[in-house]
């Protein structure tokens, strides 16, 4: 009897259903090579091919879908100094059809021969008003020259026009960024989302003398107001800051971002809505005594040391804070800021904030000091005034009211279970109450 032709279930699905499901996994490949470190070895997913090469081989159907979905090839990841870069750049673009481009390149060595610039400027050159995302990274000394030539005209026809209108996403080295012309940043900046500029490892090597005197220039290159400013400072001299806060620069934007170091903090205007806090060790950096007038404060990431010696002194005239994946100690120093007795004492450094958030996501396990936070929750009511407990922002905003708000939404995501006598403590307590417990 013969045997029955056994289907794989991926292979009865049916084309649209297939491509819309490459389009969102292209969707967080993007989003990866934009937002976290992008090194040459990244342009592969599986099997030495990059996407979407390796789910075209999966099968016939599937390798049909790529071939007639020119969204799936708009992910152009370049690698330099590569022998065939400029035959695949060229023929990526041609399957993109028209469709927006994300394009990053990255540099595998800390120079690249001259003729090399030129060639990768004539092979982009005339699909740079489709770029939607731009990101170059570890060019050191050639980075300046790549995208300057962009902006500056070099090597390209005299009536060729340098427009970005799809710009979204912007992500350039301080040292890209200061040679950067002013105008075309200006000009191309217009619709952008979010623009990052790491200050990475490479720093200490060029010493003082080159920082104080180029880093100003690359964050003065990065137009304010921009939705979305990152700054990744891990290695940002604290001499530095001195020095730009002597000229009297300022950064900022809708929301800022800082990146492994909280001591950039100190450059950030008083005018954002957003601070993200990124990776940092809360605890041990005593040099921020304010933080910025923000709406929202969010630390994502974050982790700290034993409270016993530190002096926790940020100050903060926020009404939102919410801490997504942070360690136990980090949440501890959080819950002190906001009024939690610590020490037998209790002073809340951040009276206005009324609504907190605490969330874990993916593997992440939430731990934090429970009864800390209820006895936080509780020193905020006492604090507050029976007379106040009913009153929400509005109200307090315009009787003038400058004390201690009382904690007025609390939303727990991923959190350890809560036994029903808790949950009605915080029922009670807080007006505007959810606490969902991680699933296992």
């Amino acid at each position: 009897m013969p045997r029955k032709k056994q289907t794989r279930p991926f292979e009865s699905l049916p084309a649209e259903t297939v491509c819309s499901i490459l389009k969102f996994a292209l969707v967080g490949i993007i989003e990866d090579d934009m937002m976290t470190t992008a090194e040459a070895k990244h342009r592969v997913i599986a099997g030495g091919l990059p996407f979407p090469h390796t789910m075209a081989s999966v099968c016939r159907q599937w390798r049909d879908v790529v071939a007639s979905a020119p969204e799936l090839w708009t992910r152009i990841f370049c690698t330099m100094p590569h022998k065939s870069s400029h035959q695949t750049l060229t023929s990526q673009l041609e399957k993109t059809r028209g469709h927006a481009v994300h394009l990053t390149i990255v540099n595998k060595q800390n120079h690249l021969e001259q003729d090399e610039i030129p060639g990768i400027l004539n092979c982009i050159a005339l699909n740079i008003g489709r770029l939607k995302s731009l990101r170059i990274c570890n060019f050191y000394m050639t980075g300046p020259k790549l995208l300057g030539c962009w902006t500056t005209r070099e090597h390209l026809p005299p009536l060729f026009k340098l427009d970005c209108p799809a710009l979204r996403i912007l992500y350039v080295d301080h040292k890209v960024a200061h040679s950067l012309d002013h105008e075309w940043l200006k000009d191309n900046l217009t619709n952008i989302e979010s623009v990052t500029v790491p200050f990475g490892d490479e720093l200490p090597c060029y010493g003082p003398s080159y920082l104080v005197d180029y880093v100003p220039k690359a964050l003065r290159a990065i137009p304010r107001r921009i939705p979305c400013l990152t700054i990744d400072g891990s290695q940002f001299p604290l001499q530095t800051i001195s020095e730009i806060r002597r000229e009297g620069l300022e950064i900022g934007a809708e929301k800022v971002v800082v990146h492994g170091c909280m001591k950039v903090l100190s450059l950030v205007d008083e005018y954002c809505k957003t601070i993200v806090i990124r990776d940092c060790d809360f605890i041990e950096d005593p040099r921020i005594k304010k933080l910025p007038s923000s709406n929202t404060l969010e630390f994502d990431g974050c982790f700290g040391g034993s409270l016993e010696m530190a002096r926790l002194t940020p100050s903060w005239d926020g009404d939102t804070v919410t801490a997504k994946n942070c360690d136990s100690l980090c949440m501890k120093a959080i819950f002190v800021l906001l009024g939690a007795p610590f020490k037998d004492s209790s002073c809340s450094l951040w009276p206005r904030v009324t609504t907190l958030k605490l969330v874990a996501k993916g593997d992440f396990t939430m731990k934090f000091p429970f009864k800390m936070l209820k006895a936080m929750i509780s020193s905020r009511r006492e604090a507050a005034g029976q007379e106040n407990l009913g009153k929400d922002d509005t109200e307090l905003d315009g009787m003038g009211f400058k004390g201690v708000r009382p904690i007025m939404v609390l939303h727990v995501h991923g959190g350890p279970g809560l036994l029903r006598k808790e949950r009605e403590w915080f029922k009670e307590q807080v007006r505007d109450f959810v606490w969902d417990g991680k699933k296992r």
